[in-house]
């Protein structure tokens, strides 16, 4: 219930954002009167959503899946009681803003508290705290994305050498994966897929190629993205220099220039979860889907990377669909496309996510979910294989492991991340 409202009031806040500035456009003062207008309120959401974050609880800034799979292992604390109001209402103002972020990962790390709230509440044993950890964590996932299947597979796939299996521990998380499912039906008003794409045509097992060199770019691509958001991240401690008021201040202008620019050129603001069936459908030129992936790509590096409350789930989505549709436009261009470039998208949804998260199951049922289609199963399977290896003979670091990392190193417990490492080993992962 509480990420359906997490979902529903951002959503009615954008919504009314937008439209009142869309009416400043129509007034005799036009453009410069919507800019400031729009620089004002997203500047002030960004500041008040940084300055409580900040402020009250540093481990409700990003995304919150690292702070999640840290709790996993007892790397970081459960702080529920001051995370839970910051993540939320911090959350719901840095989404309202215009900011490139997703509601997502906030959703998951949301749906984790609440699992711990709830064992603190009830007394319940230490051994069940990790199950209602990864429980409500899955719960948030399937409730953001619609998505029951893909929100028990994350917390089984990425999580797998935190959770601890056991037949009631994968029911508790399945139980609570349906029961979050339903809810969010019955508040949102809906069950409907994210996407409401048309049937395409198949593709010729003589095509298998394409999506295999396809998934060895995105490969590299998913490489190139994680160490850019580290290096970012760096960028802005480095910046900040531990000071509160001057984090807010930059933050703060970051929000107010992505509010002026979401009533000039949408496309390059929010999660771009509104625009991907625009994206899969190809209906853009070439040279603006190349230009909205760059932008896009600049974006995340300055939204997400900041720390403010918000998520990189969906925005990496977005990234994966115009990769494969600028590499799918790009064939079309020089004739040696024989089918519908927006299945390259659907399956650089995919392929993005596992190159860069590096949980591949989870990257399929995902998409095949949001889709509500099955039907390119095979080439997504192909894509997603070929870019999880690439990533990881580039030896590049999965994307939420390298977040932890960076948590626990700025905490001053290096220990603590020689530990995890060793915990991966000896559970085969990557």
């Amino acid at each position: 219930m509480v990420c359906a409202f997490f979902e529903m009031i951002p959503n009615m806040l954008n919504q009314y954002r937008t439209s009142s500035l869309s009416a400043l456009l129509d007034n005799e003062s036009g453009m410069v009167t919507a800019a400031l207008a729009a620089f004002a309120v997203s500047f002030i959401m960004a500041g008040i959503a940084m300055y409580f974050t900040r402020k009250y609880a540093p481990e409700a800034g990003g995304s919150g899946i690292p702070e999640i799979e840290g709790a996993m292992v007892d790397l970081r604390p459960v702080r529920y009681k001051r995370v839970l109001p910051v993540k939320f209402f911090g959350g719901i103002l840095s989404l309202s803003s215009g900011m490139v972020l997703g509601r997502e990962g906030p959703s998951i790390q949301i749906g984790g508290n609440l699992g711990a709230a709830v064992c603190s509440l009830l007394k319940i044993k230490k051994e069940d705290f990790y199950v209602m950890l990864a429980a409500g964590a899955a719960s948030g996932l399937a409730s953001a994305f619609n998505a029951p299947l893909a929100g028990m597979l994350f917390v089984l796939e990425e999580m797998r050498p935190q959770f601890k299996y056991r037949f009631s521990a994968v029911q508790a998380v399945a139980m609570a994966v349906i029961v979050s499912t339903a809810a969010r039906s019955f508040i949102v008003g809906n069950s409907d897929p994210v996407f409401d794409l048309p049937m395409f045509d198949g593709v010729n097992i003589r095509n298998f190629f394409d999506f295999l060199m396809f998934g060895i770019l995105v490969g590299c691509a998913g490489v190139v993205f994680n160490r850019a958001v580290g290096w970012m991240q760096d960028f802005y401690t480095a910046v900040f220099r531990g000071r509160l008021w001057r984090s807010v201040m930059i933050v703060a202008v970051v929000g107010g220039l992505y509010g002026v620019a979401s009533i000039i050129e949408p496309q390059v603001t929010g999660s771009g979860m509104h625009f991907i069936s625009e994206w899969i459908m190809t209906s853009s030129s070439l040279k603006l889907l190349a230009g909205v992936l760059f932008l896009r790509f600049m974006g995340v590096m300055l939204c997400f990377c900041c720390g403010i409350p918000g998520g990189i789930f969906a925005p990496s989505l977005s990234l994966g669909a115009l990769l494969g549709a600028v590499f799918g436009m790009s064939m079309l261009h020089f004739g040696i496309l024989n089918y519908d470039p927006g299945i390259l998208a659907i399956v650089g949804m995919s392929a993005f996510f596992a190159a860069s998260v590096r949980a591949p199951i989870t990257g399929i049922i995902l998409i095949c979910e949001m889709t509500n289609n099955f039907q390119f199963l095979l080439p997504m399977m192909i894509a997603v294989v070929a870019a999880t290896q690439t990533a990881a003979l580039l030896k590049g670091r999965p994307l939420y492991t390298q977040i932890l990392e960076r948590t626990l190193r700025l905490s001053g417990n290096e220990e603590k991340i020689e530990e995890y490492r060793e915990f991966k080993k000896t559970h085969n992962v990557e």
